[in-house]
Parts: C-alpha cells; sequence; structure tokens
C-alpha cells in the first residue's frame, strides 16, 4: 500500500476485522503446537507471511475498534437524520397535468347503464396561465362542461384494456360478526362471552356502481366492509356472501377483489410507474406476458390520471415527493393492475380538501365506469362528493341498514326523497 494511503487501510473496519479473525485463529493450538523448519510456530510464521501482527492483544483492538465504528457511525448517522435535509425542495411534486377536459357531444341520459364508459382523458403539458380549479373538477364529476354549464354531457365510450375482466355482483344477507369480549368489559360486570360488531346487515353491490357506505362513527362502515373482503381473520362471522350468485370462496375471491386502505403505505424510493410495475408483476397471473403488464400498467396510468407522475419519486409523506392527493391516487393503481373486478376503498378522500378529493373522486368514477363494482367508506361528505356515486348503503348502529339509489342531480343533501328507500 502507497504511504499516502495508509491512512485509509486503518481507518477501515474491514482491517480490524480481518486482524482479530486471523489473530483468534492462529493463535489457537493446533497452529502454535506445530514448528516450521527455522523453529518458529507455524500460526505465527503464517501471521508474518501475511504482513498480520501477531501479538494476542490485537484480538480485543480489533473487537473494540468494530464495536467503536459501531457507535460512530449509528451517532453519525443519527445526526444526519435529525439536522440534515433530504435531497430535493420538502415539497409535493407538481404533475403535468391539463386545465380543461374535452367536451363530446353525447347526450346526457337520466339513468345511465352499468355498461357505459367515459373516455379516458389524457394529460398535456401545463402553460402558465392554466389552473386545475375545484369549479372544473366538479362540473366534470357531475357530467357537465366546465364552460357549458346548462348544457348536458354524457358519456363517451371507452376503449377496452389489454387485459379483461369479469364484471361480478356481491350480494350478503343476514351478516353477523362477534368478538370476544374485552376483558376491561367482563371487569364491569357484563356476562356475555362475545360482543357483536354487525348484526343483520343485508345488501348488494352491482358492477359499473358507485356505491358510498356511510353511517356514524362506530356504526361499523369498515368493519362490514373488512368482514366482506376477507380481511377479518379473528371474531366470528354468521351470514351469506355471494359472488354473482355463487357462495364465495376466499381462496379465489382474493384473487379477484382489490382493496385500498385509508393509510397510503409505498416504497418512497421508486417512481410511481416502478411502484405499479413492481404490483402487477407480482399479483398479475404468470399467463400474462411482461409485454402485456407493461402496457396495462400504462393504462391504468391514464386511467388514473398518472402519467404526468409516472416518472416522479414516491417520497416520504411530508417532506417530498407525491401530495396527499397523488398517493391516494397511487393508492387506487396499485390495486386496480391487479385487474381486479371488485374493489373496496377506505374513505379515500379522508384528510383531503375540496379540490383533491373531488379529483380523487374522478379518477375513482373513471374506475367504475370500466364496469368494474366498486364500494367505498365514506364520512361527512360534501355536496359535490355525495352527487358522484350513485348508490347509498347507510348503517345505523350495526343494527339496521337500508340502500338509497341517488338521482344523477341533488340540489342538497334533503334530496334524498328523489330515491328510492329499501329496507
Amino acid at each position: 500500500i502507497p504511504k499516502w494511503l495508509v491512512w485509509g487501510y486503518w481507518c477501515s473496519p474491514l482491517t480490524y476485522a480481518y486482524i482479530a479473525l486471523a489473530v483468534n485463529e492462529m493463535d489457537s493450538p493446533r497452529w502454535l503446537d506445530q514448528s516450521i523448519a527455522d523453529g518458529r510456530p507455524l500460526g505465527v510464521a503464517v501471521l508474518e507471511n501475511a504482513g498480520v501482527f501477531t501479538g494476542k492483544e490485537w484480538y480485543w483492538i480489533g473487537a473494540g475498534a468494530l464495536l467503536g465504528f459501531t457507535v460512530v457511525f449509528n451517532v453519525l448517522f443519527t445526526l444526519s437524520l435529525m439536522y440534515l435535509n433530504a435531497i430535493g425542495k420538502p415539497q409535493a411534486i407538481l404533475p403535468e397535468e391539463t386545465d380543461g377536459f374535452p367536451e363530446n357531444d353525447y347526450e346526457q341520459k337520466k339513468e345511465p347503464h352499468i355498461t357505459q364508459r367515459t373516455t379516458v382523458r389524457t394529460t398535456e403539458p401545463t402553460s402558465p396561465n392554466s389552473i386545475i380549479t375545484l369549479d372544473k373538477v366538479l362540473e366534470q364529476l357531475r357530467g357537465r362542461s366546465p364552460n357549458t354549464s346548462d348544457r348536458s354531457v354524457g358519456y363517451a365510450p371507452g376503449r377496452g384494456m389489454v387485459l379483461p375482466f369479469e364484471p361480478l355482483s356481491m350480494s350478503f344477507n343476514e351478516i353477523n360478526y362477534y368478538v370476544d369480549m374485552p376483558a376491561e368489559m367482563k371487569t364491569q360486570g357484563v356476562t356475555a362471552d362475545k360482543l357483536q360488531l354487525l348484526s343483520g346487515i343485508s345488501g348488494a353491490f352491482r358492477p359499473g356502481v358507485l356505491t358510498a357506505l356511510m353511517g356514524v362513527s362506530g356504526a361499523g362502515k369498515t368493519t362490514l366492509m373488512d368482514v366482506l373482503s376477507g380481511r377479518k381473520t379473528g371474531g366470528y362471522i354468521e351470514g351469506e356472501v355471494y359472488i354473482s350468485g355463487y357462495p364465495k370462496n376466499q381462496a379465489t375471491f382474493a384473487r379477484m377483489s382489490g382493496y385500498c386502505e385509508q393509510n397510503d403505505i409505498h416504497s418512497p424510493q421508486i417512481t410511481v410507474r416502478e411502484s405499479l410495475l413492481f404490483s402487477a408483476f407480482l399479483r398479475l397471473p404468470k399467463e400474462v406476458t411482461d409485454q402485456e403488464k407493461k402496457v396495462f400498467v400504462d393504462e391504468v396510468m391514464e386511467l388514473i390520471e398518472l402519467n404526468g407522475l409516472k416518472d416522479a419519486i414516491v417520497g416520504l409523506p411530508g417532506v417530498n415527493g407525491l401530495s396527499t392527493e397523488q398517493r391516494k391516487r397511487l393508492t387506487i393503481a396499485v390495486e386496480l393492475v391487479a385487474n381486479p373486478s371488485i374493489i373496496f376503498m377506505d374513505e379515500p378522500t379522508s384528510g383531503l380538501d375540496a379540490r383533491a378529493a373531488a379529483i380523487v373522486m374522478r379518477t375513482v368514477r373513471n374506475t367504475v365506469n370500466t364496469g368494474r363494482t366498486v364500494v367505498c367508506t365514506i364520512h361527512q361528505p360534501s355536496i359535490d362528493i355525495f352527487e358522484a356515486f350513485d348508490e347509498v348503503m347507510h348503517l345505523l348502529d350495526t343494527l339496521f341498514s337500508y340502500i338509497l339509489f341517488i338521482t344523477l342531480v341533488l340540489d342538497n343533501l334533503l334530496g334524498f326523497h328523489h330515491g328510492s328507500c329499501y329496507y
């Protein structure tokens, strides 16, 4: 080693690890009990020929140096996390999105059929004067052009995707869910062995229909959705669940369904497109070729309006990378690349402002218009978000439910009387 580079040799933890291991091995009796021609022990001769120190104390010197390196590196790593900023600006990435949406000449029907499709809007570079406003997004959700509020605009048939799927309906009857009685409640005098969380819930979800699962806090919205999706592994479930008329088989149902959790958890060091490719290659059948998977991922990004963000790093929430609304859309896309027929979404608009919630609901609406069955739990929606749904299933204290069929345009939340109520 050149003299000017000797410092690098002594600053490396590998040096001390090598010396400690070599001294520990060659200092054993099986090496010291044998001698070479000049009378030196075999172990000492091997160490000297390798240029390693022969003293026994070097074993402890090496062990102590490794321990010191461990402490120093951990301290430096902790200080770096505390005081150094991440590379890049601590703000959300601005995608290349358009401020307008293409109009079409199809007449809007009062009750759209479940087989209707919408055209997928593509993104274009944003000009300095182009801004996506809340009014434009809400008008798009209602199916009207922002520039022609008095003229109805309907849905245009959308193109098919490279991977076909079978639209499936879900029906359930008398769903009951129990858990073991908590010990705290038993200490307060409760004698029952089970605590009932759902009682006699019945309903149905249809393809191409966006259903909102509503209710007061604690009514069991998420619990019901977890039970129907098969995510509840504990407790006791009673009732019947049918998929297009056949009894539900969880082993096969898991492959044809998706679940978007309320918390958006993604790998922060990869791009949006890489996140979708990772999900697609893991979850799509092996019969689907790699090229088909890539094409399908591109189609999903177009459907969820992520083309302008496909090369953006996901980043850490609240630090850099995608915004909360963009992460929510990525969560939906990650489930959609598995090509499910039924998608459950747990409060997709939670924690979003009005504009961000409207954008997320627009992508949810695009997903529904492909013919998939989509069920969302939602809490305190605005009237604009409420209008995006086709049906509402309302839970009352886990003991009673009813379904409302919403008309296309509601003047306000009191417009429930425009729909039909089924008990």
